[in-house]
């Protein structure tokens, strides 16, 4: 697979605004009140940025991200990559990307 800009389509409008697609699972999902969203973030905007953004739309749903970024549990996935191991919240975003909050999966 190409390493280039074309493996990504990037998404903002004319006042340079980006969208990027948030997904969230298990007992997150219902705060969102779907499976996906679109959420608009500034240009030049991070992970963080798009908590505040998320707030002004989800208010319920950004206090259990939060929670669950202090304490360590929740996992955030920027295109498949664990956030952890790029830039963790000030990772930039350029539009175009999902990024999927996780929380923990328990099983047996």
């Amino acid at each position: 697979m190409r390493n280039d800009e074309s493996t990504t389509t990037r998404r903002h409008d004319s006042s340079g605004r980006r969208t990027v697609v948030v997904k969230v699972f298990g007992a997150l999902r219902a705060r969102l009140g779907a499976t996906a969203r679109e959420i608009e973030i500034p240009a030049g905007g991070t992970i963080r940025d798009l908590l505040r953004s998320l707030a002004s739309v989800v208010p319920d749903l950004v206090p259990e991200l939060e929670k669950g970024l202090t304490n360590g549990y929740l996992n955030v996935l920027v295109d498949g990559r664990n956030a952890r191991f790029l830039d963790g919240l000030d990772t930039h975003l350029d539009g175009g990307e999902t990024v999927a909050f996780l929380p923990p999966i328990g099983g047996g």
